[in-house]
């Protein structure tokens, strides 16, 4: 059992532990509790054999102690012999130990895993960074499972694959929103939509490929006043599809894509997951937490320039800033040069067009 009610883009960064969880006990079943918001995740996933919704229980002030009672006791009926607690919450921490699971494996960050068998030591020092994928590796490597190079994976259906938006061009997926969760809005992670048009512009006019820029119902808007700037480009090759797809069908739209960038947000591990090439732009948060995984991945870059080397946002909470330059110090050039080094004939394609 594995434990994780929020947000999409944490419960992503999990998956390298279920493929893991899945290598060292091929025979087990393998339940996965988290919250409506984010069980499409669980839900694609083909190691996980049953999800159970716990709603809004793990967000802070969004539950009911009767709501979280009722679900320990209705962990306690199914017997788990081990769990996996992917959350440094102290209340989550204590649900496999109310519900009589023998060993609780999780993260002790400042003290809370208390109620765990096995703790392990998480940094609480912003000089010393874990990517949140490794620290969920950690828990596996505490326990001795053998550990041979996971990956985030998100599968979409073949409904969802069969459902996308269809043309000849070749696509460029734009993800201008992010910072929006349940409990929490971060709307510094965004990079300036100012910069987000000109670089369409560029993908456009200099590379003849469409940019088709996603989200959901809440990024309808940014998209639109991107696309409302863009007076010299033909409407055909930028397409708003924010709110127009599932979370599914988001994926198997990217999947497609010959690249993806975008903010430090759940699209862009989603992107990580299907295989797609990742720019990702960060501000207040860390590449070294939070960037696509694995960090090593040659198709992967993330670009970060923080005046001071630390994050701003750290331990789940934004740290008192007094530069907030971290968001316009990349510049269109930096991602220009970083798609120039993922898509190796957009040299090629510049020229033509031209």
């Amino acid at each position: 059992m594995l434990i994780k009610p929020c947000c999409i883009g944490d419960v992503i960064m999990t998956t390298p532990l279920l493929e893991v969880i899945r290598a060292n006990y091929p025979a087990a079943t393998i339940t996965y509790i988290t919250g409506t918001w984010s069980k499409t995740i669980a839900e694609h996933h083909p190691a996980v054999d049953k999800v159970i919704d716990c709603g809004s229980i793990g967000i802070p002030g969004r539950y009911s102690l009767k709501d979280y009672l009722k679900l320990a006791r209705q962990v306690r009926r199914q017997r788990y012999d081990l769990a996996f607690v992917l959350d440094r919450s102290p209340m989550l921490t204590l649900l496999p130990w109310l519900a009589g699971v023998p060993r609780r494996v999780g993260p002790d960050s400042l003290g809370r895993g208390f109620s765990l068998t096995d703790r392990v030591v998480v940094s609480a020092d912003r000089s010393h960074l874990q990517h949140q994928a490794e620290i969920y590796l950690d828990l596996a490597r505490a326990i001795g499972l053998r550990i041979d190079h996971p990956r985030m994976l998100f599968v979409p259906t073949e409904q969802e694959r069969q459902s996308i938006y269809k043309s000849d061009y070749t696509k460029v997926a734009v993800f201008t929103g992010g910072g929006s969760n349940p409990g929490m809005q971060l709307t510094a992670k965004r990079w300036p939509i100012e910069r987000y048009r000109e670089l369409t512009r560029r993908i456009v006019t200099e590379l003849g490929m469409q940019v088709l820029l996603i989200g959901g119902e809440s990024d309808q808007e940014l998209n639109q006043g991107l696309i409302d700037g863009l007076l010299d480009v033909p409407s055909e090759m930028v397409v708003n599809l924010a709110g127009k797809t599932s979370f599914g069908e988001t994926a198997a739209q990217i999947e497609v894509c010959r690249l993806f960038i975008g903010n430090d947000s759940s699209p862009m591990h989603l992107a990580a997951a299907v295989g797609t090439p990742v720019i990702a732009i960060f501000g207040p948060t860390s590449p070294e937490e939070y960037g696509p995984y694995p960090v090593d991945d040659s198709q992967h870059i993330a670009l970060w320039r923080h005046p001071t080397g630390q994050p701003c946002f750290f331990l789940g909470k934004m740290q008192p800033c007094e530069h907030c330059t971290c968001m316009t110090s990349v510049t269109v050039a930096d991602v220009w040069q970083a798609l120039l080094r993922l898509i190796p004939d957009a040299q090629q394609r510049a020229e033509v067009q031209s």
